[in-house]
């Protein structure tokens, strides 16, 4: 009793204390986590979904300790390990998880695992158990903070954000960086490590034409023949050479330093051909070979090593083993080298190979001895794709004519993929733009360019991811159409004439069966494009003649077997017998045929011309051409219609043996409705392609490039045997263009005096103003000299690191470098010299001229230019004898005080204005009053009064517009579409022209559209994209979604607009990405506005680089769909600052 009662009490001892635990357990559990963090959602979230069932397990490890506790009374030892083990972190937080609640931080992982027990905290428990526990947490208090310090603990957001430690590290800036200096030559970096120099050339090293003639070079004996040409370079090889430019520095030749006209140098030892041996032995040391022209690899025969050859002026060098301070960089280049001789052989006899089955014989290809690399690798492929792929093309272009080109081959076509190989003769000077397409739901992109049929059949080989396409439309002539891509250099050259294809054209004389393009203009973007899509090559193209002029330096024997004259002569002339008509190789020709032209020099293509008369004389039987321009000898270039020619001023005499045969030449006249037929769906084709037929709508001015209507010269019945329009026309600009006098007034002091003269179709008379040459009269005033551009002076590098840019003292745009103005008279008297027979010499006209000083040509110099109206003069009593060729044209000067409106009003009521209010004194330097003769500006002629004056100086401004104003005023204004309007500045111009009225115009930006509203309150003003609407109007519709009226065909009298510039300008330098691209397909949209509506007057206006965009391909597209339309047209850079 005594023991169970003992028993007892201790049972009762310890169940209290795990009640109390179990107590404190229960609240843990559903105020705290099980790591000892207070609870929360954020805590509940980091627990994960097993915490609920976490904490359950607890209690029952509780309650199972309670009952192990009361059935292990007679083992304690085994009861204290297991609470020391399992309750001490269950039931209560030891002191570190507290001071990690109280600091609101997150407990470490060595806190959630702490030996400590809650019961060992307890009162009852012995001092020597509190100890252990307080140093356990002290251990892991300082372990905590340890890792605290070592690792900043990051805390998450609801948003799962990471926030970085309030303790943030204060970074110091970079110091700028300045770019190093590089060499204006080979653009190494001057203060680069690796740049090395070029030693120098011993003492025996020879220069390059004295080293070619020494006799150990020689390959022929002294008894043996020389060359049989001496047009084929020498060929030697060179061995211990180093490559460097002007300043000495070694440099690769294989970045493009020849290619764009840098001189490179190279020395070494020179042996001859039939020498393999790299060693010095046997050659001649030569210094400064070059510069190298062109540089060239050979040896694909499958031999071990590539040949790399430098061609110069005098010779052909083959290299060999580079010197020892140049062996480094040429070991760079002879990785690329290798790697295309190993494509190019692999792929001549394996041309079905697949690009796994290139890669293969890459990497199982053992390179030379003497490479810095072990192997080739795909890595390698790629980083020198570019490089490999231009060493094809140019192997298939040394290739014969019916040998299947390399480049098309699946494997390469493969690769051209994977690398992004830019095809061409040249490497493109720009990358692909990289592509960063953002994903915005509401903004659907630029809309694709709504084009008539015309235009697209023209813009769709330079726009064709900007153009909508008919899905309808798939015929196979169109398809063929676009089978070149007319914008690389290959398709923009002329064709040689030499090869089999342009000798079998009809043009160059041929038979024109074969149908082939010239072998030099195969566009290589064509070949790999034609080869992905399985399709046959056939570059059924028909080719342009090269832009030659029709000039023959000798005569050609007559062949008069194949020449005879049909009938009797029609006239007689002198010596000459005119002919209707003339059988030529069993041909009858008449006059007003047109033939082609044999030229002296085969490959160049055929002339064409029209007969205007044939006759024989002593120089044989002769004929008149009158010469028809190709369309490649225009400002259209490549871009013409093969088959339209154009009317030009130029004719000669020829032999009749040079005609080759007969073509046929239409006039395509515009039809009577030329002004609806806009927008349908025309054929691009004219005429059909049969060799011998061609057609003409135009008349072209070389000189100014302008596209005019054919002049309308018609013969008269005295020259209907030999009229020819270009001698008619010629004929009256020289007759215009002599200078001629009228009205004679008085002879005396052995002059006749004339009251007019003419020159160019204009009169001159006695008191007009007149343009004179700059060098027609000087000033007593000397002008002060300008000032000139300071010296270069040393400069401290160091101080100004990129000084050395300015190498050049231009300056673009300098006021020193513009010319001077016309200098500006009044004509006083107009005489001949009379000559010993007593009749004047009216071929040497002479004026007498009263000088105007402009402000720049006082004694304030320049600077009185500066604050001065640019229209303002002084009068002058000086005056100076002129020759009549040196006017340059007519001016207007008056009296300011003589107007009847303001000065500002006068200069903007014409052209050439000019006026004075005092008059100038060169001796005496200063400004005095005109005198009363100066101020009656419109005294012409002799007897005139001066009362007059006044009142005639301003009839005399308006007498010379009456023939214009009256007929400018009963013109009504031209109804007009401004596109892209903006805020209407060019509507604005043509309004104060008074040539248009605006009554449409589109602006898709809303705040510009606006103001154009205000500008023009009676303008119906379109808010939305050009090409949204010409696709309304082209289905016919009447109205927008808005409800205003779009204009119809007819309504429209002229067309103006600035399409955007951002793609065409200099300053984008972006200007190849998508949206430049849609910018610039602008331009279709617009010419298609014109092809629809078909105005009386068009006007494009854009930047200064639009003419120069693409190789000036916009600019001729442009043009080559105004002048496909019907219209006059031609193109200017204007001055506009």
């Amino acid at each position: 009793e005594r023991y169970l009662a003992k028993v007892k009490a201790l049972l009762h001892q310890e169940l209290s204390v795990e009640n109390g635990d179990a107590t404190s357990l229960l609240q843990a559990s559903n105020g705290c986590s099980k790591n000892g963090a207070y609870g929360s959602d954020e805590d509940s979230e980091r627990a994960g979904p097993d915490g609920e069932d976490d904490s359950a397990m607890e209690m029952e490890e509780a309650a199972a300790s309670s009952s192990s506790s009361s059935s292990l009374v007679p083992t304690p030892r085994a009861r204290k390990t297991r609470r020391s083990r399992s309750n001490g972190e269950s039931k209560k937080s030891p002191a570190s998880s507290r001071v990690t609640r109280s600091s609101g931080r997150q407990p470490t992982i060595l806190s959630m695992f702490s030996k400590g027990s809650n019961k060992r905290k307890s009162e009852e428990v012995n001092g020597e158990v509190k100890q252990e526990v307080m140093s356990l947490e002290k251990e892991e208090e300082e372990l905590e903070e340890k890792e605290q310090d070592e690792k900043r603990i990051k805390m998450e957001t609801k948003e799962g954000l990471e926030i970085k430690d309030e303790t943030t590290q204060v970074k110091t800036p970079p110091p700028a960086k300045t770019t190093p200096p590089k060499c204006v030559d080979c653009r190494q970096y001057l203060d680069d490590p690796d740049l090395k120099f070029f030693q120098g050339d011993p003492d025996d090293a020879l220069e390059e034409p004295e080293m070619l003639t020494d006799e150990r070079l020689s390959i022929f004996d002294a008894n043996e023949d020389g060359f049989e040409s001496y047009e084929d370079l020498p060929q030697h090889k060179v061995t211990s050479f180093s490559v460097y430019d002007k300043r000495g520095h070694l440099c690769p030749f294989d970045t493009g330093l020849i290619e764009r006209n840098i001189e490179l140098y190279f020395s070494g030892a020179v042996k001859p051909i039939y020498d393999d041996n790299p060693c010095l032995d046997g050659g001649v040391r030569a210094k400064k070979l070059g510069p190298i022209n062109a540089w060239w690899i050979t040896g694909f025969d499958g031999g071990e090593k590539a040949l790399i050859g430098f061609t110069t002026a005098f010779a052909d060098y083959i290299l060999m083993e580079p010197s020892e301070e140049y062996a480094p960089i040429f070991a760079l280049m002879q990785e690329k080298i290798y790697m295309s001789k190993i494509v190019v052989e692999f792929l001549q006899n394996n041309r079905d190979v697949s690009y796994e089955d290139l890669l293969n014989k890459i990497e199982t290809t053992v390179p030379p001895a003497g490479l810095n690399f072990n192997r080739f690798t795909e890595d390698s492929l790629l980083r020198h794709a570019q490089f490999v792929v231009e060493q094809v093309e140019s192997y298939d272009e040394a290739g014969d004519s019916d040998e299947p080109p390399v480049l098309i081959t699946p494997c390469m076509r493969d690769l051209i993929k994977l690398a992004g190989v830019t095809l061409g003769k040249r490497r493109a000077v720009r990358r692909q733009a990289i592509r960063h397409p953002t994903k915005i739901d509401k903004d659907k992109g630029p809309t694709k360019a709504t084009t008539t049929k015309l235009v697209y059949l023209i813009f769709d080989t330079f726009f064709s991811e900007q153009i909508e396409k008919d899905e309808k439309e798939d015929d196979k002539e169109n398809a063929m159409k676009r089978r070149r891509c007319g914008v690389c250099e290959v398709c923009q050259q002329p064709e040689c004439g030499k090869c089999k294809a342009c000798q079998n054209m009809v043009k160059f004389g041929g038979s024109g069966r074969s149908k082939q393009a010239c072998l030099q203009r195969r566009c290589p973007n064509l070949a790999v494009r034609e080869a992905d899509e399985d399709e046959e090559v056939d570059d059924n193209i028909p080719e342009m003649p090269s832009p030659k002029k029709m000039l023959q330096g000798r005569k050609k024997k007559q062949n008069k077997s194949r020449i005879s004259w049909v009938g009797e002569p029609i006239k007689s002339d002198g010596k000459k017998d005119y002919y209707q008509r003339v059988c030529i190789d069993s041909e009858t020709l008449e006059v007003g045929d047109c033939v082609s032209v044999s030229p002296d020099d085969p490959t160049k293509p055929l002339y064409l011309a029209r007969v205007t008369a044939m006759w024989e004389d002593s120089s044989g039987q002769m004929f008149h051409a009158h010469w028809f321009c190709p369309g490649s000898d225009t400002v259209l270039g490549a871009t013409s219609d093969p088959l339209e020619l154009f009317l030009v001023d130029e004719c000669e005499d020829m032999q009749l043996s040079y005609i080759h045969g007969k073509v046929k030449v239409i006039y395509k006249a515009p039809s009577e409705n030329w002004s609806m037929e806009g927008g349908l769906d025309m054929e691009i084709k004219m005429v059909e392609d049969d060799g011998r037929t061609y057609f003409y709508q135009m008349w072209y001015d070389q000189e100014y490039a302008r596209f005019e209507s054919p002049p309308t010269t018609q013969p008269t019945e005295d020259n209907k045997y030999k009229f020819c329009m270009s001698c008619t026309r010629l004929d009256e600009v020289r007759h215009k263009e002599i200078p001629k006098v009228a009205e004679p007034l008085e002879e005396g002091d052995g002059k006749m005096f004339y009251a007019m003269a003419t020159k160019n179709g204009v009169q001159y008379r006695v008191g007009d103003g007149v343009y004179l040459l700059p060098e027609a009269f000087s000033f007593s005033m000397k002008p002060a000299s300008p000032a000139k551009r300071p010296k270069k002076e040393a400069v401290d590098e160091e101080l100004h690191p990129e000084h050395y840019r300015k190498y050049s003292e231009y300056i673009k745009g300098s006021n020193l470098d513009a010319p001077d103005p016309y200098r500006v008279g009044r004509i006083k008297e107009i005489f001949c010299h009379i000559r010993s027979n007593g009749k004047p010499n009216e071929a040497d006209i002479k004026l007498r001229i009263c000088k105007f000083y402009r402000p720049e040509n006082t004694h304030k110099s320049m600077k009185a230019s500066y604050h001065a109206d640019i229209n303002l003069l002084y009068w002058s009593d000086e005056e100076t004898t002129v020759d009549f060729r040196a006017v340059q044209g007519r001016c207007t000067v008056v009296y300011g005080e003589d107007l009847t409106e303001s000065i500002q009003d006068y200069s903007a009521g014409g052209l050439d204005r000019f006026y004075f209010l005092e008059a100038y004194n060169a001796k005496t330097k200063s400004f005095e009053d005109p005198p009363n003769h100066a101020r009656s500006s419109g005294n012409k002629g002799k007897g005139k009064g001066k009362g007059k004056g006044k009142g005639k100086g301003k009839s005399s401004v308006s007498c010379e517009q009456n023939e214009q104003e009256p007929a400018e005023l009963k013109l009504p204004k031209l109804r007009t579409l401004d596109v892209f309007s903006g805020c209407g500045g060019l509507s604005e111009g043509f309004h104060q022209a008074g040539v248009s009225e605006t009554l449409w115009a589109i602006e898709m930006w809303e705040p510009a559209a606006q103001a154009f509203r205000l500008n023009n309150p009676g303008t119906t003003v379109f808010t939305e994209d050009c090409n949204v609407l010409l696709k309304l109007v082209m289905s016919g519709e009447k109205t927008n979604s808005l409800g205003q009226k779009l204009p119809q065909k007819g309504d429209v009298e002229m067309l103006c607009g600035g399409p955007p510039c951002q793609g065409f300008s200099g300053m984008n330098r972006f200007n190849s990405r998508t949206y430049s691209k849609f910018k610039n397909s602008l331009v279709v949209s617009f010419l298609s506005y014109c092809d629809y509506y078909r105005p009386r007057f068009f006007l494009l206006e854009n930047v200064r680089n639009f003419v120069s965009f693409k190789r000036s391909m916009v600019l001729k597209l442009t043009l080559r769909c105004l002048v496909r339309m019907g219209y006059q047209c031609t193109f200017g850079v204007l001055q506009v600052g």
